[in-house]
């Protein structure tokens, strides 16, 4: 029997949000971790923190199978629940128009810590 994989998405903006509920609407567990607790409140409510056509039908029923659930800073958790992880945090230019790397290197550490606590593989894509 092939095990199913689960998928942790580590930022629950725009893209993150969009890959969660794609892959959960294909019938995929995700597990989502989010730094605002109001926007992930509204997400497990059903509630998309922003329009995109389709999106709350989409997300609605995917919480309502049990295919999406987001957390508040539990990295951790999402890590440990799952075994791939997209990190779609936020990437902010800086005052001189080069790339803020800050949330992805915030990340990046969560992570590694979370994988110290797995003995088993674990895919992690940015």
């Amino acid at each position: 029997m092939k095990k199913q994989t689960k998928i942790s998405v580590i930022g629950a903006g725009y893209v993150g949000l969009c890959t969660a509920v794609g892959f959960a609407s294909k019938g995929y567990s995700v597990v989502m971790s989010e730094v605002d607790e109001e926007k992930a409140n509204k997400i497990n409510q059903g509630i998309p923190p922003f329009h995109e056509p389709g999106l709350q039908e989409k997300l609605k029923d995917s919480i309502q199978r049990g295919n999406l659930k987001c957390f508040v800073n539990q990295t951790d958790k999402a890590i440990c629940d799952s075994n791939l992880t997209f990190v779609t945090v936020g990437t902010p230019s800086k005052p001189d128009g080069s790339i803020d790397l800050k949330y992805i290197e915030s990340a990046a550490h969560e992570i590694g810590k979370a994988l110290k606590q797995k003995n088993n593989y674990h895919v992690y894509n940015n």
